[in-house]
């Protein structure tokens, strides 16, 4: 009796070492999530040669092959040998040519002669590598993005690509690299994101956000089809999507990129590094630097910021917690130490469920001080110098950075759980004299509801609603 590839990719999950699987970062995709993946694919009457990098058990290059046409052919690469012999059984009832390669995908050779690539490659972080392309060596720091050099390095021009992959290389310093190179070589045709984090992978324990790229060996496209918030219950031609101009999806020249055209009432801003504002992260390793915390406030010492000092929009110190509240005097001597005045503080890490991802809180420190590398601050100097803020300043940033519309922006932007410098650097600021109009407006309280913030901006700018 036929086994579907739905059945083997189901009964392979259930029998997965635990082990194994963390170690290999295996998670098989299920059978909705394959269909919706093959279903971006160009139709063509023509045969085609597909390659499926971490085959897995092969059901994602299946679902290309079934929607190929007769004389097509497949490439699966897979190094676990029970994976690579469940892509055999699958693969084999869907093509009548078909190659299983059991062998790391990064210990393969493979032409540049592939018109479809599908992958649904290993989440792990990794130490930074580098990776010779035509172009030049590319720095990933993540396998799923070394799986993507690979696999864009084997397509035919005009080929193209589907990956399932995290949303975490469209912004960040660590994915700048990677993400430059990728524009340059393909058109970004489609992007498909899922609204939830574990309805995708229900069995493999998944909590990154996943989307469904889809791109193009050639110059880019002038827009892209945009699922903002897929599901895996329907087929894509049957979700809403939207068709935006790539360049209103491209942000700064770092490249950033967005899955929704941005809100319009933040096109008159400028960025906040434009306003002259920078974003720096904390100096503090406090692991490199045990020998200096301290629990007590003793003569010489300075206080010490960590995200659990972050209260509403207020930053107290010292407070009740595990963690140590001061520096001693030798911190002088460590290049850990920040100046007297006013910053806005935010936090480095959030997670999509929070009710606000920029965590940000207004802090006027009267003595020098010293903020964790978990918290960025927020001031006027630059890199190399930190200069504090005008205290109303300080106070309407705090406020602007935790209105409803810069948290969208933000959501649009970033699929990862950190909060970083580079992309708070390219956020939509008003101006220096609107930010103390809006400081003007409320009071910074730890318990300050979202309706007044908002509400406050809402005013300010003349804005019926503020979402």
């Amino acid at each position: 009796m036929r086994t579907s590839a739905a059945e083997i990719r189901d009964h392979a999950a259930a029998t997965l070492s635990p082990e194994t699987q963390q170690r290999l970062e295996q998670f098989l995709t299920p059978a909705p999530v394959a269909d919706q993946a093959a279903s971006l694919f160009t139709p063509t009457r023509k045969p085609v040669r597909i390659l499926d990098l971490g085959s897995g058990t092969g059901i994602l290059a299946a679902a290309v092959a079934e929607r190929s046409a007769d004389g097509s052919s497949v490439v699966a690469v897979e190094q676990d040998a029970n994976l690579a012999a469940d892509s055999e059984r699958t693969l084999s009832q869907v093509c009548h040519n078909t190659k299983v390669i059991n062998a790391s995908v990064f210990e393969t050779l493979l032409d540049p002669v592939f018109d479809r690539v599908i992958l649904n490659p290993p989440y792990k972080k990794i130490s930074p590598i580098r990776i010779p392309t035509s172009a030049g060596d590319v720095k990933v720091t993540n396998q799923y993005t070394a799986f993507m050099v690979y696999a864009i390095q084997a397509m035919a021009d005009g080929g193209e690509c589907v990956a399932i992959i995290p949303r975490s290389w469209m912004n960040g310093e660590y994915f700048k690299d990677f993400r430059k190179w990728l524009l340059d070589e393909c058109s970004i045709d489609a992007i498909a994101v899922y609204g939830s984090r574990q309805d995708h992978f229900k069995d493999m324990d998944i909590l990154q956000e996943i989307m469904l790229l889809k791109l193009t060996k050639q110059a880019q496209r002038p827009d892209v089809l945009v699922y903002a918030s897929a599901s895996p219950s329907l087929p894509l031609d049957r979700q809403q999507a939207e068709r935006v101009p790539f360049n209103q999806l491209i942000l700064g020249h770092d490249r950033i990129i967005r899955v929704q055209r941005q809100n319009p009432r933040l096109a008159g801003f400028d960025t906040l590094s434009e306003q002259g504002l920078w974003v720096s992260t904390g100096k503090l390793v406090w692991f490199r630097n045990r020998d200096i915390l301290s629990t007590q406030d003793t003569p010489g010492s300075h206080p010490l910021y960590w995200s659990d000092n972050q209260a509403g929009l207020l930053t107290p110190h010292p407070v009740e917690c595990k963690r140590e509240q001061w520096v001693t005097a030798q911190a002088d001597a460590r290049n850990v130490l920040l100046p007297t005045g006013s910053y806005c503080l935010v936090n480095r890490f959030s997670s999509k469920e929070q009710a606000r991802r920029i965590h940000a809180s207004y802090l006027q420190s009267n003595t020098g001080f010293v903020a964790d590398n978990k918290l960025n601050y927020i001031h006027q100097g630059t890199s190399r110098r930190t200069i504090p803020l005008p205290d109303d300043i300080a106070r309407g940033l705090t406020l602007w950075l935790s209105t409803s519309i810069v948290d969208e922006w933000y959501r649009q932007i970033s699929g990862s759980t950190q909060v970083n410098a580079t992309d708070l650097r390219q956020l939509p600021c008003p101006s220096r004299s609107q930010l103390a109009q809006l400081a003007g407006k409320l009071p910074i309280e730890d318990d300050l509801d979202q309706e007044r913030i908002d509400h406050a901006a809402e005013g300010l700018f003349s804005w019926t609603t503020a979402s």
